[in-house]
């Protein structure tokens, strides 16, 4: 019996050991490729070379080359997150998470992001079609000759990849866009227009202020009026079914971004290098893995390092050797919902100015994992877009379509591949003119010493002047686009007097075009006013100045309403709080009990205000309108008060810090045996900052952050080699168990970045692991 009892008990250490290993090495994956590979397709013999952080620069003899090597390193890094961007594309999540995404993949399928993205693909050039071929190609190759056991949410899923097409490249770009995309606000701002009226909308909606910093400097003329409400209230019905599911915001955001980011340059005349220097921090989700993967991609005619997307070539946002670009978004309204009219004679057809029009039709199945039979949906789209009501849900003969830039032809990824290539400012801007989406306010700069700000992306020339709040009748005509405004129309600014152009999702001007870019959805001046307050603080800045306002914890917002927070506090009583808030400096550190005290009382605050409004109902309340409220001395009657008591017993003396941590995402995360196993996702890291500083960290309903910088860049025109870098809230290996999974987080949350050269000799110096791929057969 001892002798069956050790056997077995060495039988059970040796489970246990096995076991171990297969989640280390599924979770670990194929160690880093070293040597010498063979890479189907090659025409010649490309170098990647990594550094200690595993960010590779590829070297190669020619860009289809470089792009084809490209896509082999994101797949053996990326494999998953490129699958999820794919499978949501497509509208194909069911088929992994069963019944718990049906709705998620309906609304998906209805968006048509992947018919959007075949539109691309047929306007593509032969050149950029050869570049997407040999990008696809890397993708398909590194799949095929996978060492070992595939990344393991493949294996838990029990998922196997199909090969990767140009498509599911292009289709990346409309995810982007629908992220980046007003459709929630309209939905918000329709719910507020049916509780409340059209009339009383204005004391919800967003308003930016007069004085608030824009990104081409000035100030409004006496004739500017703030945009009015176009459109039409729909029907409850309509409204109710218009909504967004239940999870698919949140699978979107998973592979995506929110709205926030913030970018500016500084020409040579202010800076230290005599060069201008340029700053990009994109404020997305924060997940497991990051959404941005960092490459240089070397051949000749295109030399770039920066931020890529997994499943896209060449680089989104970094510098070439002569170039530097920084993006974020322009807040454009891209979007409009349109009440469509049922023929009353014949129901296949609906109502337009000049006749009636078929619908057009398609059927879709959706395979659902533990049913027998796939879901079939049957879908409807008009001219305007596809239509998002069914027809069970409509109200009388009335349907909702939705309208969408991203929807038309798109010659983006061509644009990019431009903008990659560019060897000055003046080569940027003939490219950037093919960017239609998503919108994007662009700040560049070249070693020549030009620099400047153009907003990329379709501006669509409405009938009516600025986008509407709601609904327009698509039978009337009034919902047609008379195409889009010329380029050269676009808000920009070329080497402005002051000598820095900084932007932060706010305003781009005054002039009268630029209300027809969106109807107040801009974020707040505050992070803008900020980073303006900073660059107007020394005369000459360099990359450590830039980097140091990357960091800045300072809320423009919070010391703007703070005297009144102060007042409240007093006449609540709390001597001792008021007068910690009246001696704060408006930064948000966490050893400080000060932010929490006061982000509470705004809660409480917003709170009241939005009970006076809806009478004690939810609804949607701009940030705007909560500050107009409180400086015109119009809050309701105790409520600052009330506010600062309920804020004393929500903060109990607990720190900033003890409460605003962040947790990096991953979906299996959410299972507690496949967290600890696979370390999916990490928890409770402090951060600094709040929604409005210019290190920004929004938090949700109990004070974590919900978002922050996915990375941070600064580039100095003057020494692409010596000053500035790049750095990722996480790492560059989506593989879990990987040290490259999570080796760049520590210095992120340090305000650290990291070198990445883009000379030959500079790489080769920093290099730790070389990889060699040759042409052949597999």
């Amino acid at each position: 019996m001892k002798r069956v009892l050790k056997v077995l008990g060495l039988l059970l250490v040796l489970a246990l050991a096995g076991g171990m290993w297969a989640v280390h090495r599924i979770g670990s994956g194929p160690r880093p490729a070293t040597g010498e590979r063979t890479l189907p397709g090659l025409t010649g013999p490309v170098d990647v070379l990594r550094d200690s952080l595993g960010i590779p620069q590829i070297f190669a003899t020619s860009i289809e080359d470089a792009v084809r090597a490209q896509g082999w390193v994101h797949a053996r890094d990326r494999l998953w997150q490129m699958e999820m961007f794919r499978r949501v594309s497509q509208g194909r999540l069911s088929e992994m998470f069963g019944e718990a995404t049906v709705d998620t993949d309906r609304f998906l399928r209805m968006l048509d992001m992947n018919g959007a993205a075949r539109l691309a693909e047929a306007a593509l050039t032969p050149e950029a079609r050869g570049y997407l071929e040999a990008y696809v190609g890397g993708v398909n190759a590194a799949v095929e000759s996978w060492p070992g056991f595939l990344p393991p949410e493949f294996v838990l899923l029990g998922v196997e990849p199909e090969p990767f097409t140009i498509t599911d490249v292009l289709a990346i770009e409309k995810i982007m866009s629908w992220d980046l995309a007003e459709y929630g606000l309209t939905l918000s701002l329709l719910d507020a227009a049916r509780t409340l009226g059209v009339d009383r909308l204005e004391e919800v909606r967003p308003r930016y202020p007069t004085w608030g910093s824009t990104i081409i400097p000035g100030e409004p003329d006496s004739a500017w009026t703030p945009a009015p409400v176009v459109g039409a209230l729909p029907s409850a019905l309509l409204l109710e079914a218009a909504r967004i599911p239940d999870g698919a915001e949140a699978w979107i955001g998973a592979v995506n971004a929110v709205h926030a980011s913030n970018s500016w340059v500084v020409g040579g005349d202010r800076s230290a290098s005599g060069k201008p220097v340029l700053s990009n921090d994109m404020h997305l989700s924060l997940d497991q893995p990051n959404i941005w993967y960092l490459v240089g991609v070397h051949a000749p005619g295109l030399d770039v390092v920066g931020m890529s997307l997994p499943g896209t070539p060449m680089v989104v946002a970094g510098h070439s050797a002569s170039v530097a670009w920084g993006l974020t978004n322009a807040m454009l309204d891209d979007t409009d919902l349109v009440l469509e009219r049922v023929d009353p004679a014949d129901t296949t057809r609906y109502l337009t100015e000049s006749g009636s029009l078929p619908f057009e039709v398609r059927t879709e199945e959706i395979v659902v994992k533990g049913r027998d039979a796939p879901e079939t949906l049957v879908l409807r789209r008009t001219r305007n877009g596809p239509i998002i009501t069914p027809v069970e849900a409509r109200a009388g003969d009335d349907l909702l379509a939705f309208k969408w830039v991203a929807h038309q032809p798109s010659t983006t990824i061509e644009a990019l591949f431009g903008i990659n290539r560019a060897e000055n400012v003046d080569e940027l801007l003939v490219s950037l003119r093919g960017f239609t989406s998503p919108h994007q306010n662009f700040v560049f700069a070249d070693t020549a010493g030009a620099w400047g700000y153009w907003l990329g992306g379709s501006i669509p020339n409405r009938r009516t002047w600025t986008p509407p709040i709601l609904p327009l009748r698509g039978w009337t005509g009034e919902a047609e686009w008379d195409g889009f405004v010329p380029f050269e129309e676009h808000p920009h600014v070329l080497a402005p007097e002051q000598g820095f152009i900084a932007t932060g999702n706010n305003r781009q001007g005054w002039d009268p075009i630029v209300d027809r870019v969106t109807a107040d959805a801009w974020f707040g001046p505050w992070r803008a006013d900020r980073i303006t307050e900073l660059l107007h603080a020394r005369d000459l800045h360099d990359a450590r100045s830039l980097l140091e306002i990357q960091l800045d914890v300072v809320s423009t917002r919070a010391r703007a309403n703070l005297p009144f927070a102060v007042e409240a506090f007093r006449a609540a009583g709390l001597e001792s709080e008021a007068d910690a808030l009246a001696a704060w400096d408006a930064g948000y550190r966490p050893d400080a009990t000060e932010p929490f005290l006061f982000e509470a009382w705004m809660r409480g605050v917003t709170r009241a205000v939005r009970d006076d409004i809806y009478d004690g109902g939810s609804g949607y309340l701009a940030a705007s309108a909560v500050d107009g409220r409180i400086h015109s001395g119009s809050l309701p009657a105790g409520a600052a008060e009330d506010a600062a008591r309920a804020a004393v017993e929500t903060v109990a003396g607990r720190t900033w810090g003890e409460v605003h941590t962040l947790t990096l995402d991953h979906p299996l995360a959410s299972v507690p045996l496949l967290e600890r196993l696979f370390r999916f996702g990490r928890k409770g890291m402090v951060r600094a900052g709040g929604p409005e500083t210019v290190n920004v960290a929004s938090y949700g309903a109990d004070f974590t952050v919900t978002y922050g910088p996915s990375e941070r860049h600064v580039v100095d025109l003057g020494d692409l080699d010596g000053a500035g870098g790049f750095i990722l809230p996480g790492g560059q290996s989506g593989l879990p168990r990987s040290r490259h999974a999570d080796d760049q987080l520590p210095r992120w949350e340090r305000g650290e970045l990291a070198r990445m050269p883009i000379s030959r000799a500079a790489v080769e110096a920093r290099t730790v692991g070389r990889l060699v791929l040759r042409p052949g057969a597999r």
